[in-house]
């Protein structure tokens, strides 16, 4: 049996109703925040270096965070979506580890440290 055609497959895609509709660029964004803070809360407990805390993370969040830039891509024009995604890419590590201070804080205030 021969090979269907690309244009025979894209016809059956486009003929097909989507599964689930696509989550939007904020639901997304959210989904990635909570993502990095349940690592950030559970790593914390460790003795993981912020460093070692933040790969762990960014590896864990990642197929996230590229539905994320995909969704940024569609949904905006293309120089917004490029400078957005470089923006959220220049601004995660420095806000992880913000949000790992106030995490490691908040326990010692709990701990009465």
């Amino acid at each position: 049996m021969p090979a269907p055609s690309i244009l025979a497959v894209l016809a059956l895609a486009a003929a097909q109703p989507p599964a689930s509709p696509q989550p939007d660029a904020a639901t997304l964004a959210q989904a990635v925040d909570r993502c990095m803070a349940t690592y950030a809360v559970r790593l914390t407990r460790t003795e993981a270096t912020e460093e070692a805390i933040f790969a762990a993370a960014s590896q864990g969040c990642r197929a996230l965070t590229e539905q994320l830039n995909t969704a940024i891509a569609r949904d905006y024009p293309a120089e917004q979506a490029r400078e957005a995604i470089a923006t959220i890419a220049a601004s995660a590590r420095p806000n992880f580890m913000q949000m790992l201070q106030r995490i490691r804080a908040d326990r010692q205030r709990r701990e009465g440290h």
